[in-house]
Order: C-alpha cells, then sequence, then structure tokens
C-alpha cells in the first residue's frame, strides 16, 4: 500500500503534538513494509534540513517544503499534487491550514482513499479561537465530507466531529501512539536533589497554565516544600510574558522557571526525573505529553478537558477539573505521597505505557482504518 501523509508541521520541528505523532506513525508504517510519502512544510526546522528536495528517512519518502509563507504553501501543494496521482491512501492532517481543503479536494478527483485527522482543532474551545475564519472553512468542508473518513483519538473527538461536520460522516478512532523511548532509568524518589513538577507543551492560552500557577501559588505545601514548577515548551504569540508576569505577581520568581523548549534525551530526563507531570488544559483532543510522561513512569495529572480518564482507572495520575484549587489540592496528593505508594505509581504508568501506547506493536490498527474495516 502506498500512502500520502501531508504534515504543516513535522518531525524535528516540535511545534505541538502533531509534529512527532506524525512521525512516529510514518515510521511504523514504513517498518510495516508500506511505502510511505509525507509532504512536509519547513516550519520551524533546523537549519540542518534539507529543504525543496526529496530524502530518505526511517519513516519514508520527505519533503519539507519552502512556501513563499506559511499561510501560502505553494509548493507544499504542488508536491501533494503530484504524489497523490501515485499513491493509494491520502492522509491530510489539520482541517484548517490552506492545503488541506485543497488536497482533500485533489484526492476526490483522482477518486483516491482519503483519512483526515483534524488534531482537536473541532473542540469547543479551539474554535473560538479565529471564530469567522473557521466557519467560512467548516462550510467548506461540509460539502466535500462524503467519501472521507475522519480519524479521531478519543471517543471525545469522535463527538465533537460529528457535531460540525453531520452526524452521517464517517468517523475511526485510533488512539495516539508513539515510538517508546528508553527509560532515563530507576529514579530514587527519596533523595530528589531538585525536586520539581513538570508542565511541557506549546505555551498557548488552551493549555491553562494561568490556572496552573494560581494552583501552586494557592499551596501551602508548596510554598513550605523546596520543590519547582518547571515550565517547558515554545512560545505562542506573546502568552509566555503573560504568566511571568503573572509569576511576579504571585511572588514565585524563584519557584516556577520557564526553561523554553527541550528535545530529545534531555526532554525525556526531564519527564522521567519529575514528581509529576500536570497537563491543565482546557481542551485536548489527545494530550501526547500525558502518554510521553507515562512512557518514562511519571504519574499525570490532567485536566478533565482531556480525554484522560485512564489515568483514574489505571492508577497512574488523576483526572481532574481544572480550577486553581482542585489542580493545587490533587498536587498537594503528590507532595506528600509515601515513597512505596509512588513507587506503584511509577511502576503501573511505565507497564501502562508499553501495552497501550506502543505504536510499533500497534501498527494494525492504521492498517484497519486505511483499508476501511471497521476498527
Amino acid at each position: 500500500m502506498k500512502i500520502m501523509i501531508s504534515a504543516d508541521w513535522f518531525y524535528p520541528a516540535q511545534k505541538g503534538g502533531p509534529s512527532n505523532s506524525i512521525y512516529w506513525q510514518s515510521k511504523a508504517l514504513t517498518r510495516a513494509g508500506y511505502q510511505v510519502t509525507v509532504v512536509a512544510t519547513s516550519q520551524d526546522q533546523p537549519t540542518s534540513t534539507p529543504l525543496n528536495r526529496w530524502v530518505t528517512l526511517d519513516c519514508g519518502r520527505v519533503i519539507y517544503t519552502r512556501n513563499p509563507h506559511f499561510y501560502l504553501p505553494l509548493r507544499h501543494l504542488w508536491y501533494g499534487w503530484r504524489t497523490i496521482r501515485q499513491v493509494d491512501v491520502v492522509h491530510v492532517n489539520s482541517l484548517f491550514y490552506p492545503s488541506s481543503l485543497v488536497f482533500v479536494w485533489l484526492a476526490k478527483l483522482v477518486r483516491k482513499r482519503i483519512v483526515w485527522t483534524p488534531h482537536g482543532e473541532l473542540s469547543p474551545v479551539a474554535l473560538r479561537f479565529s471564530p469567522w475564519r473557521k466557519r467560512v472553512v467548516l462550510s467548506l468542508i461540509r460539502r466535500v465530507c462524503q467519501g472521507v473518513t475522519f480519524h479521531a483519538t478519543s471517543a471525545e473527538e469522535v463527538a465533537q466531529i460529528r457535531q460540525q461536520l453531520g452526524p452521517t460522516v464517517t468517523v475511526r478512532a485510533v488512539t495516539n501512539m508513539m515510538e517508546l523511548p528508553e527509560p532515563v532509568g530507576a529514579i530514587d524518589v527519596s533523595h530528589k536533589i531538585h525536586p520539581y513538577l513538570l508542565f511541557i507543551g506549546r505555551l498557548h492560552p488552551i493549555k491553562a497554565i494561568d490556572r496552573l500557577i494560581d494552583a501552586v501559588a494557592q499551596s501551602e505545601l508548596f510554598w513550605a516544600s523546596d520543590y519547582q514548577l518547571i515550565i517547558a515548551g515554545q512560545d505562542i504569540n506573546g502568552y509566555r510574558q503573560r504568566l511571568i508576569e503573572q509569576v511576579q505577581q504571585r511572588g514565585l520568581m524563584d519557584r516556577v522557571l520557564f526553561i523554553g523548549e527541550v528535545e530529545g534525551a534531555r526532554k525525556e530526563m526531564l519527564y522521567a526525573r519529575a514528581q509529576v507531570t500536570i497537563l491543565p488544559s482546557h481542551s485536548e483532543n489527545f494530550g501526547n505529553v500525558v502518554m510521553e510522561s507515562l512512557a518514562q513512569g511519571t504519574p499525570v495529572i490532567a485536566s478533565t478537558g482531556t480525554p484522560w480518564q485512564l489515568l483514574e482507572t489505571e492508577q497512574v495520575g488523576n483526572w481532574v477539573v481544572n480550577d486553581p484549587e482542585t489542580l493545587g489540592k490533587t498536587i498537594d496528593t503528590y507532595l506528600t505521597m509515601p515513597d512505596d505508594q509512588y513507587r506503584a505509581y511509577r511502576n503501573r504508568a511505565h507497564a501502562l505505557a508499553h501495552q497501550r501506547f506502543d505504536i510499533m506493536a500497534n501498527v494494525a490498527q492504521w492498517q484497519t482504518l486505511y483499508t476501511g474495516q471497521a476498527v
């Protein structure tokens, strides 16, 4: 089977979870014997990334297109069209990137099987950003839905897709998965030199990091401890400065650290040595940081705006509303948790990641989706 996958952001770019999840998926499909072609933009690529030429990577054949402007993806469209004619399946990522609707229309023109992944763009919170533009695009998307299979990562996203695009659209759910990293190693939870809580992800208002800052500011246990809150990630539209001002107003300058974007081994170490990872988002269709944290054995506190009830049922974390008071009380449980109980959380987290989120062991789920079988 020949598969084209489009990506506005793609590994090694690190803007948001899809950059990595699309890469992991492409790599697993390539390893399983599929012919994968990725047509990506050059957005946020390091200077070492070759542009406007095909390269063969462990995730298939890839081209990173340099375009006149990110929102004027002329080369992206050209290479995408040339590829669409040669493949069996066209997998489009993102609803609102300008090339996506064009790719779907072109794929329908030459009668290719189409899979379309919104990546959480249809959540009520996400739709509040640039609402007029999105209403126009959605009206156009509704006209091309027939014959398209929409991919959701959770039951909540299935419902959101049907609410916005119609109850009769075809939607299939396949959870995000990852290439599991090597474990950093056993962590001595009783002798942490620099204990910390962790937020990792893009710095955007939808992530509700301001509520997390208020949560630790209200926690007497946090103030009495030597814990810090580390905030890692790329700034989006100046949100970081707003957070810094909030930290200053709360008197937390020495307790909250902004460390920017982290990648590779440093990122894995950051997960592994955290006491707990916190994802307080108003909305997430999935939240890759949760499975990334679990893969290093670190429990997670996620908001009920994310589809992570599993944290509670599997006893690897907490699924709570994201008001500062509730977040603060939940954080307090990890500041005072007995060592044996905490080790049990870490052991269960590591085991769950291997059972449920190993893309290399579960690539058949994508084959099922691409061939149109029931998932």
